[in-house]
């Protein structure tokens, strides 16, 4: 059993949706998240939140109105909506060293917590070596200093780089072809659906469910697998919105 989500790390209903796709990797359901970017057209250098602040306001407060309980919720958008050109990149290079899941996590954990301006790829790269760097007892470093780290001793220099965040180039385009034909189809499976609402859920069915729909039908296969109580049908809700902030709703 596989569920394909397709989802925007600038979108706070995805960001719903990555903790529901969490819930059903713990279950051992087969998570495949497939990132787009819903517009490729946003500056490098962030667009400010702040000019549509209003319908932030209503989309946030929609999607506390979705939540379970043990979501998270964020209660404002970052202040800067940045350009996730990197970030995708990152996350189909991740799909080939098997730490999807983690830094998918991470990249929704640093825009939609802490509030990061993701657009350089620098940024994303620091996110990339938290999550594939090894980490290390401090108190074997102080008492061997010049010992070399576990990283260091790793004899696959193509491997030390990567684990250093060298997954995505400097431009923040993918490093690999494999990576580059990943984003490629996914975007391409993205554009051939329906309608171009994220997040976009496939379930082993192969009906698609946009926006809220398939938020609640993540809710329902997680309440199947006795991770969460099944979320409530809200009264306003029209299942197949566009379950996205009208401020980055221009599609590519």
């Amino acid at each position: 059993m596989t569920v394909i989500i397709y989802g925007d790390f600038n979108c706070p209903y995805s960001y719903l949706a990555s903790q529901r796709a969490d819930l059903l990797s713990r279950a051992g359901v087969a998570v495949d998240w497939r990132a787009v970017e819903h517009d490729r057209g946003l500056p490098v250098t962030g667009s400010r939140s702040d000019s549509d602040q209003a319908t932030w306001d209503r989309e946030l407060a929609e999607v506390a109105s979705l939540a379970l309980p043990g979501e998270h919720v964020p209660d404002r958008p970052p202040v800067l909506i940045s350009n996730t050109q990197a970030a995708v990149a990152a996350c189909a290079e991740a799909a080939s060293d098997g730490v999807a899941g983690e830094l998918r996590c991470s990249l929704f954990r640093a825009i939609w917590v802490q509030g990061l301006h993701l657009s350089s790829a620098y940024e994303v790269r620091r996110l990339v070596t938290g999550v594939m760097w090894p980490q290390e007892d401090i108190t074997d470093r102080l008492t061997s200093p010049d010992f070399p780290s576990l990283l260091l001793r790793d004899p696959d220099l193509a491997r030390i780089v990567r684990r250093s965040g060298g997954t995505i180039a400097p431009d923040g385009g993918p490093l690999t072809t494999a990576g580059w034909r990943r984003i490629r189809r996914w975007r391409q499976d993205w554009l051939a659906l329906p309608s171009q609402v994220i997040p976009a859920v496939i379930g082993p069915d192969q009906i698609v469910r946009p926006g809220i729909e398939g938020l609640r039908y993540l809710a329902d296969l997680a309440s199947s697998a006795g991770r969460q109580p099944c979320l409530p049908l809200p009264a306003e809700s029209a299942p197949g919105r566009d379950a996205r902030p009208a401020a980055i709703v221009r599609a590519a």
